[in-house]
């Protein structure tokens, strides 16, 4: 018996057509998004590596830019370790400065001594310290003469403070340095003039040797505050008067001693009197360090050179001015 072949219907046919399309479809589509995420990833690294920027000009973020950020941050911290093991090892920072002592800060009997021409004359009779306006003051009476000297004696140095002469057109004061502890008027010293008319004139007193210099005063009105820098270094003294290179002379003898300031016939105000210690920590010398310490010493105020009113070494018995 003849059997005729089976045939699907039409509609049956078509709707697994469009099943198996869309199916297809799908598949297309989805290995296109792989393939999409892929390149995208690669665009970004691409950007990283070459440092490219957006359209505001900043740098678009990878990881290689994370990564030279913690380079630097290492680079960095290698440094200050660096830093940390040398100031261990030389007991402090290479070219650091000491921290500077305020001589005011205490009562007077703390850091000072006084010595004055006349017997049985109290300390509060000449010197007293006041406070204005939460700043403590100095107060010279300017009579009898005298000085106040400090307890400890320093030989490299910064000294600085302000003066000021409450009337006296002619106020008379000044700094001794390198003192040695002869009391009497006047010791072995190199006296820093504050003389109104000479102020910042050096020379050596009653038996110091050491150059001169005479300088036309570059003080300020009476009345008004002025500014002195004093500073040490082997045996050479620089001064400055209000921010002004005054003076330098060299070859001071003794190069060690007190430091003291004078009453000298003018009531004076006195603040912000502080010094530096500068004197060499000890540490291992090498050549090095000598020739940087020379450079350093060679004119204690940068750019400073002494001026040609400097006189020869001398030994001078001038009393004080």
């Amino acid at each position: 018996m003849f059997t005729p072949p089976f045939h699907k219907p039409a509609g049956i046919l078509q709707g697994q057509t469009v099943i198996m399309s869309r199916i297809l479809l799908g598949m297309l589509l989805m290995l296109s998004g792989v393939v999409q995420a892929q390149d995208s990833r690669q665009t970004v690294a691409a950007r990283s590596d070459v440092g490219e920027t957006d359209g505001t000009g900043e740098k678009v973020a990878g990881e290689k830019v994370a990564g030279e950020k913690v380079a630097g941050e290492k680079v960095a911290d290698e440094k200050v370790a660096d830093e940390k093991a040398a100031a261990d090892g030389d007991g402090q920072q290479k070219d650091s400065k000491p921290a500077a002592e305020d001589l005011l800060a205490e009562s007077i009997e703390h850091n000072w001594k006084q010595f004055s021409s006349k017997e049985n004359v109290a300390l509060g009779d000449v010197w007293k310290i006041v406070e204005v306006e939460n700043e403590r003051y100095l107060k010279c009476a300017g009579e009898p003469k005298g000085f106040l000297y400090t307890k400890k004696k320093f030989s490299d140095f910064e000294l600085t403070l302000e003066w000021k002469y409450t009337s006296d057109q002619n106020g008379n004061s000044g700094v001794l340095v390198y003192m040695q502890e002869e009391l009497r008027l006047w010791p072995v010293s190199m006296q820093v003039q504050l003389h109104q008319p000479k102020a910042g004139s050096v020379f050596p007193s009653d038996g110091a040797k050491g150059t001169s210099s005479d300088v036309a005063s570059l003080a300020n009105e009476v009345g008004k505050w002025n500014t002195c820098r004093i500073v040490s270094q082997g045996g050479r003294l620089s001064v400055q008067i209000n921010g002004k290179n005054a003076a330098e002379v060299a070859g001071c003898d003794p190069a060690k001693g007190y430091i003291a300031i004078q009453c000298e016939g003018s009531e004076t105000v006195f603040r912000r009197l502080r010094v530096r210690d500068l004197s060499p920590v000890a540490e291992v010398v090498t050549e090095d360090s000598r020739a940087h310490r020379a450079e350093k010493t060679e004119s204690p105020v940068p750019g400073f050179r002494a001026t040609e009113s400097s006189q020869p070494a001398q030994t001078s018995d001038r009393t004080s001015e």
